[in-house]
């Protein structure tokens, strides 16, 4: 495979050296190619040339170095396109070129290309290319620097320009008013035995959306402390690179009459922080820096002078010629998330979801559910998860012997600590019968319970108006020959008598109704004793069924629908013939999903 990629290889860089007017050189060792990540790729060919401005009809650089970095598989990957780092005072700061590895974007990642023309590819790069730094040098493209605002500011010029090590995130809907309204709550998890990795998230004391992750943080003891920050309310004139900022020129951005505020709040911290926001395509993100820690011992100035303020800031003294440390923070907001997940196309929905029972099959459910944007939950079981249990569950190992509501929400926890999850650890029917109104506030009720008598008798409630919100029940039959999707909605409830043919026989069952009494040791397992009986299905036919559902859910929950449904799985009914299990009619088709008519 690698000879047919070299020749590949080959064959282009001896079709474009004869078309291309520019003088172009295969390094013999990509190592000697003057910018960063030449380790990275196989080969690099050195192209000799120069930038045109065809309009006016000059050169604005006569002679410019450029690299065609290629990998093991192109041209099934695009090549990188770089200019020789000792050009950069030629050209200066370009956007969409990164001025630490001296690279120019032409293709994104995601791009395809037509691999059966690899010159065309490399004729195409490089004219995107010399297009790109002929409109920086020029300033037609001057306005993109905006769009990269974030890239520039997270990327350090120089040895000297400092950027923060620790990660910062934040959580700001409302903009903050004051100088004083923001602060950083930091953090510190111990990822092995050497390590620890901090960060920290910038809120606004004026909203409540810090207090999830200050209890999540607590209760994993990762050391949470809280600072106070400085923010600068104006927009900050910050347009275009190179962003290194030494402490007395970062005083240009204080209006004079928040002098006297920073001043006292610099004194007074102990760590030093000044973020400001800054509108990129319309939508608003924080930045800032800290400042620099300063030897407070000085000979020939008296104590009263040396305040951190003086020490930082005034010339002659050390810290005013050190830079600042730049960060920008990461937006961990509902609707930031949502954005990346469903974008603005889909309308956000906050659903209220109950699942009652989270064992095998509610506790994938609930992943599902999850992806509806970060749902709020209200889970309950009065279960301990088993081992026996670990194979078919959304958990494993790790949350063995912990009750299922409260272990699922942990789960849940760690991936968004915000998220809203309720848990009860007691049975359905003693949570029903004391939180009535709970119930009656959630937009779709999912019962999960594996218990036929329960869930009818929650379809009674539903009849009698005093459950008043659409149910979801679901169940699996044995093997998972088949399984169950209901949808009650509390305008249009079918008669028990019309699904139930007896106390215990659901007229849609896949496997024939008789079998359930004549094959019951079948049916339900044991490993010692009645106390732990269980229904025989495999990890992979549930996901199966589940995906199934989870189509149909979604299209309840979308179209809001009124109309109760009834859906029937088909499972492998292989397993019933080797069983000799009777199926309700011989025509299933496996892995089929039937709606079912009363």
């Amino acid at each position: 495979m690698s000879d047919y990629f070299e020749q590949i290889r080959n064959d282009t860089y001896t079709e474009l050296k004869s078309i291309s007017d520019d003088e172009i050189t295969v390094l013999t060792n990509p190592k000697d190619a003057n910018f960063l990540e030449s380790d990275d790729y196989l080969e690099v060919w050195e192209v000799k040339t120069g930038l045109y401005d065809s309009v006016k009809s000059v050169w604005l650089v006569d002679e410019l170095t450029m690299y065609i970095a290629l990998g093991s598989v192109f041209p099934l990957e695009p090549a990188k396109i770089y200019y020789d780092k000792n050009d950069f005072e030629k050209l200066g700061y370009i956007p969409h070129s990164s001025f630490l590895r001296n690279d120019v974007c032409v293709y994104d990642e995601f791009v395809i290309v037509d691999e059966s023309n690899p010159t065309g590819i490399l004729l195409d790069q490089l004219g995107k290319a010399k297009k790109t730094l002929i409109e920086g040098l020029k300033g037609d493209n001057l306005e993109d620097f905006e769009d990269e605002f974030v890239a520039y500011w997270n990327t350090s010029g120089n040895y000297k320009d400092k950027l923060l090590s620790e990660s910062i995130y934040s959580v700001i809907d409302k903009e903050p008013e004051n100088y004083n309204s923001l602060s950083l709550l930091t953090y510190s998890i111990k990822s092995s035995e050497k390590d620890t990795i901090s960060a920290g998230i910038l809120y606004n004391k004026e909203e409540d959306l810090i207090q999830p992750y200050k209890q999540y943080f607590e209760s994993l003891d990762y050391s949470p402390k809280e600072y106070e920050v400085f923010l600068v309310k104006n927009e900050i004139q910050l347009t275009r690179p190179p962003f290194s900022i030494s402490c007395f020129e970062s005083l240009k951005f204080i209006k004079e009459e928040n002098q006297k505020n920073f001043r006292n709040y610099f004194n007074k911290s102990s760590i030093r922080i000044l973020v400001f926001g800054k509108t990129i395509n319309g939508e608003k993100k924080y930045f800032g820096w800290s400042y620099p820690d300063i030897n407070s011992k000085i000979k020939g100035f008296r104590p009263s002078q040396l305040t951190p303020y003086n020490i930082t800031f005034k010339k002659g003294l050390p810290g005013h010629r050190k830079n600042v440390k730049r960060f920008s923070s990461d937006s961990l907001t509902e609707q930031r998330l949502i954005k990346r997940t469903a974008s603005e196309i889909l309308a956000p929905n906050n659903y209220k979801f109950l699942i009652a029972g989270i064992g095998s099959v509610g506790s994938n459910l609930v992943g599902l559910l999850n992806n509806l944007n970060n749902p709020e939950f209200t889970l309950i079981d009065n279960d301990k998860l088993s081992s026996e249990n670990i194979k078919r569950h959304l958990l494993g190992f790790h949350y063995l012997n912990q009750n299922k509501a409260l272990a699922v929400k942990t789960y849940l926890k760690h991936k968004l600590p915000s998220q809203k999850i309720q848990i009860s650890e007691s049975s359905m029917f003693d949570f029903y019968n004391h939180n009535k109104q709970k119930f009656n506030e959630q937009d779709y009720i999912f019962l999960c319970l594996g218990k036929l008598n329960l869930e009818k008798w929650f379809i009674k409630e539903l009849s009698n108006g005093n459950l008043k919100k659409p149910t979801f029940i679901l169940w699996v039959e044995p093997y998972l020959i088949g399984a169950q999707l209901l949808y009650f909605h509390p305008d249009n409830l079918a008669n028990l008598d019309d699904l139930f043919t007896d106390v215990y026989k659901y007229k849609f069952s896949i496997i024939s109704p008789e079998e359930f009494e004549k094959k019951r040791d079948l049916f339900t397992l044991k490993e010692s004793g009645c106390q732990t009986t269980y229904s025989p299905y495999s990890s992979a036919h549930l996901s199966l069924f589940l995906s199934a559902a989870y189509i149909k859910i979604v299209e309840v929950i979308e179209n809001g629908d009124n109309q109760s449904l009834f859906y029937s799985w088909v499972g492998d009914i292989e397993i019933a013939k080797k069983l000799n299990v009777n199926l309700a009619i011989d025509s299933y088709e496996k892995y089929s999903l039937i709606e079912n008519t009363l």
